[in-house]
């Protein structure tokens, strides 16, 4: 619980967002298989943290070292942003406000990390995500 104080100090320090009544979602550690299984559908990928849009439980890979690892501190900050876009009332409706809001979480978690003296290429395929026609409906 005190990571995510932490973690959320600073989400309100480099964003608008505002304090949530010092509230905490659960910080789960799970394997990278649920992981897949549940934030890609079964298919291999390389997730790290998963926010299911909904709840007050964000799903962090066990293989993380949140505490010594920086890069693995800013995806449970990074999974925190999404959280709070879900108590802020985002509605990810369809393609253009998922993409919107990986934009937001991305670029918190990436001045996190300058923050820190680090630079690490988070959200290299934000530039590569588009939209169908269909999807934007």
């Amino acid at each position: 619980m005190e990571l995510c104080a932490v973690l959320l100090s600073w989400v309100f320090t480099l964003s608008d967002y505002n304090r949530v009544d010092n509230q905490c979602p659960e910080m789960e550690m799970v394997s990278h298989s649920w992981l897949q299984e549940r934030a890609c559908n079964g298919r291999s990928c390389k997730v790290l943290g998963w926010y299911p849009g909904e709840g007050d439980v964000v799903y962090l890979d066990d293989r993380m070292d949140l505490e010594n690892n920086i890069f693995h501190t800013s995806v449970a900050l990074h999974e925190l942003v999404h959280w709070l876009q879900g108590k802020r009332g985002a509605v990810l409706e369809n393609c253009e406000q998922s993409i919107a809001a990986e934009r937001e979480a991305y670029s918190i978690q990436s001045q996190f990390l300058v923050e820190y003296g680090t630079y690490y290429p988070v959200g290299r395929v934000i530039p590569m995500l588009r939209c169908d026609e269909s999807d934007s409906s």
